[in-house]
């Protein structure tokens, strides 16, 4: 007697399409039922932060958006896992959320130590580099690197984990920005991993786009039904961002050989997927030690401050620095369909300069320095209470 869950999973397996449309879905619709009642439950518990010093809004908002993205991420893997079987790796990832959730969740709600949010990180993130499915053991060619020690791939790894995870959440200091920035960069990662026929992780990156894009609906609002993601949901989503981007670096190049997928241009093409998050990290501990302060200390020189005191909305900054990042990846898809690796990094490295020197342009004019905050609607996602180089 045929089975008929068996032949179910067969058909998935052999319609792609299809099966990329009920993940779509039914992510879409979990994050879209479970958020307004998590609103709920924090409204009812008074389980919201105030707000402090730094913090772009002027109305308390609760903060466990990332309830939501750990049931979606908690129920989704395992049937990902199911019909496209991947050692592992889901097993990996689960453990590791799991733990980010626990630590994000105290936060949110108690605030925790920087020390504690970073042990909790380098823990999770062990769940990850020491699983096969994410070990680096070859740079192919980026800056002359080949092989590599596995000892010394994991420490890197670990290194890269723990500063996209915080690189991320330090992002999420405006409405829609972090889910804005999440889609961009998970949707590039859909493609390269759709076109690699590695449908578990293309998989995975449909699930974070459509888990971010649901949550936007309830971020944006104006209402009762608004809430932030919290350290929960964006040390997860980091994390996933962070996993995809091990797992890329992982894999076989692309055959036949295409110029734009070069194996020596791999390292640049992640630079320019993680683009806002990264060079807003090392552009603000640069500005840190240039001022003579500890890379720890908060302040509001972030991309995001520097943008939203110009263009005084959350919306029009979130969708301007997501469209950079968007433009970045276009930029590097045009120049490495064409040219090899030496003009690549150099198109790359100007491109960078020069949006540096317009965010350092605005940071000083007028504007920036006369503005004073409106009162109506400023509301943030500012959750960079204790996060590491905050």
């Amino acid at each position: 007697m045929e089975n008929p869950v068996e032949n179910f999973k067969l058909f998935l397996l052999n319609n792609h399409l299809f099966s990329a449309v009920i993940v779509m879905v039914l992510v879409f619709f979990i994050v879209y039922i479970i958020t307004p009642r998590v609103i709920g439950v924090a409204q009812k518990k008074n389980l919201i932060n105030p707000i402090i010093g730094r913090s772009s809004h002027k109305r308390e908002v609760p903060s466990l958006g990332g309830v939501s993205f750990f049931m979606v991420f908690l129920i989704t893997i395992p049937l990902i896992n199911l019909i496209h079987f991947d050692g592992f790796a889901g097993y990996s990832i689960i453990g590791a959320i799991t733990i980010l959730f626990m630590v994000g969740l105290k936060d949110d709600l108690v605030n925790s130590s920087a020390r504690v949010k970073l042990y909790g990180q380098f823990l999770a993130s062990a769940f990850i580099v020491f699983s096969s499915d994410f070990i680096i053991t070859d740079y192919r060619g980026f800056l002359g690197i080949g092989e590599i020690n596995p000892i010394l791939s994991m420490a890197i790894s670990f290194l890269f984990l723990v500063l996209f995870i915080n690189s991320f959440n330090l992002i999420d200091g405006l409405d829609g920005l972090a889910s804005m920035v999440g889609i961009v960069i998970s949707s590039a990662y859909l493609v390269m991993f759709t076109l690699k026929e590695d449908y578990f992780f293309a998989s995975l990156s449909l699930v974070t786009i459509a888990t971010l894009a649901s949550f936007l609906r309830f971020n944006l609002a104006k209402g009762k039904l608004k809430i932030f993601m919290g350290d929960c949901g964006s040390l997860i989503i980091g994390l996933m961002i962070g996993v995809m981007t091990l797992h890329f670096l992982t894999n076989q190049p692309l055959l036949p050989p295409r110029q734009l997928f070069l194996p020596e241009n791999r390292m640049i093409f992640v630079f320019s997927v993680l683009f806002i998050p990264l060079l807003d990290t090392f552009r603000v501990i640069l500005l840190r030690l240039i001022a003579g302060k500890s890379p720890m200390e908060a302040d509001r020189n972030h991309l995001h401050h520097v943008l939203n005191d110009y263009l005084k909305s959350h919306i029009k900054t979130s969708l301007v620095l997501a469209g950079l990042n968007l433009i970045v990846l276009l930029v590097f898809f045009s120049v490495a369909s064409i040219y090899s690796f030496p003009i690549v990094s150099l198109v790359m490295s100007i491109t960078t300069i020069i949006i540096l020197i317009v965010f350092h342009r605005i940071s000083f004019s007028k504007k920036y320095n006369t503005f004073s905050y409106e009162e109506e609607e400023m509301y943030s996602t500012d959750n960079q209470k204790n996060s590491p180089a905050s």
